[in-house]
């Protein structure tokens, strides 16, 4: 997602190089680099792929129940760490590098992370449905499950972090085709890359929230669905859109550090068992790193 900071920037300074700023898609001059129609059907192409190969890993992982529900427990702990470091070291550095380390960023980072707990808080008050793990988890989590009853607010509030960040990925990878092809391919490699993990780890953080596997399944693969619409506002309004889609990184990030650090951390702490207690860590870890690693490959 570095090409929305490159192309932010770029606009801010309005460079006259041929090879150092954005073009415009109806530009005449870009237009002798590849023809409009290319470069939309390679970036949709892209954008797709990423999707469906997500979709097959979420579907694969969906298959196998008995493994699932005896892993987990660690793999919730793999998607906090996922979590964490995507939205403390990825999409909160990236919105900085792109709109600059201005009070705006943070109101909106700060902001977000309290329209998020007042909309679980007043759901919470409506419909009476309580976030917390209900009277017998204890019995079921020695047992070796997870029965937890979050009500509707906690996997809205993670579909909209999903949602918001495949929104900003799929303008990533288009405004990356409008520089050119190869740096286009290279960003869909790395947004591919990092967009797996997140699926697997929202299928999974779905049906430890409650929801049936194949309900749990067919959210996580629909919220990869706005990256479709990511592309659509870039090729409608050209990669110059890229400046205001970057507002959505602030967004992206606040939902992700709040599902992690106010919903899915405490309830980890519900472990009692050592061995259980030392992998859910190692697995947290595991996570960081991973997500880490994923966000220095050129072009994520």
């Amino acid at each position: 997602m570095r090409c929305l900071s490159f192309f932010a920037a770029e606009r801010a300074a309005s460079s006259s190089a041929r090879y150092d700023h954005p073009y415009d898609w109806n530009d005449r001059e870009y237009q002798t680099r590849g023809t409009l129609q290319g470069i939309l059907l390679n970036s949709l192409i892209a954008v797709i792929a990423v999707q469906v190969l997500a979709a097959v890993a979420v579907l694969s992982l969906h298959r196998s129940e008995t493994w699932l529900r005896r892993a987990l427990p660690y793999v919730i702990s793999v998607a906090v760490g996922v979590l964490l470091a995507t939205g403390a070291g990825h999409l909160l550095p990236e919105a900085v590098e792109a709109l600059g380390n201005r009070s705006a960023v943070w109101v909106v980072l700060l902001g977000t992370m309290l329209a998020l707990y007042a909309f679980e808080r007043v759901f919470q008050l409506l419909s009476g449905v309580t976030a917390e793990p209900a009277a017998d988890a204890d019995a079921a989590h020695d047992r070796g499950h997870h029965h937890h009853h979050h009500g509707a607010s906690k996997p809205a509030t993670l579909l909209l972090g999903s949602i918001t960040h495949s929104l900003v990925d799929g303008a990533s990878v288009a405004t990356a085709f409008s520089v050119d092809a190869r740096v286009g391919w290279i960003t869909a490699l790395a947004v591919g890359l990092h967009e797996i993990p997140h699926r697997l780890g929202d299928f999974a953080l779905l049906v430890h929230m409650g929801l049936a596997r194949g309900r749990a399944a067919a959210l996580a693969i629909a919220a990869g669905g706005s990256s479709l619409l990511g592309w659509g506002i870039v090729a409608a309004l050209g990669s110059h859109s890229a400046g205001s889609i970057a507002w959505l990184l602030p967004v992206s990030a606040a939902s992700f550090l709040y599902i992690s650090l106010v919903d899915l951390l405490p309830e980890l702490q519900t472990e009692r068992r050592p061995r259980a207690v030392l992998g859910q860590i190692v697995c947290l870890a595991a996570g960081i790193a991973l997500a880490l690693g994923l966000t220095h490959i050129p072009g994520a």
